[in-house]
């Protein structure tokens, strides 16, 4: 018997040959789409790498300014002030220039933890260059922004929650965890000035001669 004038043995070798040809593109079109997903997902690293370096050039040179680091440099120095259970901090609200370096310092310590929780700036990298900076400025100012939170009720939750978040993972690096016991040391023009962490409470200080 044939069709076409082709037995029924060679329309079968022929059958097995359009299958095995079939297979062979979906094998091809599977390697291409793996090839391409390969491409895509190389190139999506590249980015993501190029955007935490971006990031963490762009921190340590917030960081560096000479305005923020006078920003921080008040902040410490009025930690005495702002650590003060008898403070009216409301009467802040009439100092605009201090105001302004407690707000920055938050701002700016509240964008990295920012960075670090969107995975655009290492967390480890963080820590390495500002966690000391990260847990001085937060015992100091967590007195502060607990009162103002309370005051701006409607974002009382997460105001400067980053900033939070990200001293919280500072404090448990090795280098840190003194700190706990210890006291946060804070350098002032006159002294060093520990400050418990837990409670951000005066502990004692040491004058400088």
């Amino acid at each position: 018997m044939s069709i076409f004038g082709l037995s029924i043995i060679e329309l079968g070798a022929i059958g097995e040959i359009i299958q095995g040809l079939a297979t062979v593109l979906v094998f091809v079109s599977v390697l291409v789409a793996a090839i391409q997903l390969h491409i895509t997902t190389k190139s999506v690293s590249v980015a993501i790498n190029q955007l935490r370096t971006s990031a963490t050039t762009d921190l340590f040179h917030r960081f560096n300014e000479p305005i923020m680091r006078t920003h921080r440099r008040k902040v410490y120095h009025l930690c005495k002030r702002l650590i003060n259970e008898g403070e009216d901090f409301s009467q802040l609200e009439n100092e605009k220039d201090v105001l302004e370096h407690i707000e920055c310092v938050c701002n700016s310590l509240d964008w990295a933890g920012f960075l670090v929780k969107r995975g655009l700036l290492n967390r480890d990298d963080a820590i390495d260059l500002y966690g000391d900076s990260l847990i001085r400025s937060w015992v100091i100012l967590k007195p502060w922004i607990e009162f103002t939170r309370t005051r701006r009720r409607g974002s009382s939750g997460w105001l400067w929650e980053n900033f939070e978040w990200i001293q919280c993972e500072a404090i448990q690096d090795h280098r840190f965890t003194s700190w706990k016991k210890e006291g946060v040391p804070i350098y002032t023009p006159t002294a060093i000035v520990f400050i418990d962490y837990l409670t951000s409470k005066y502990k004692n200080e040491d004058k400088i001669s």
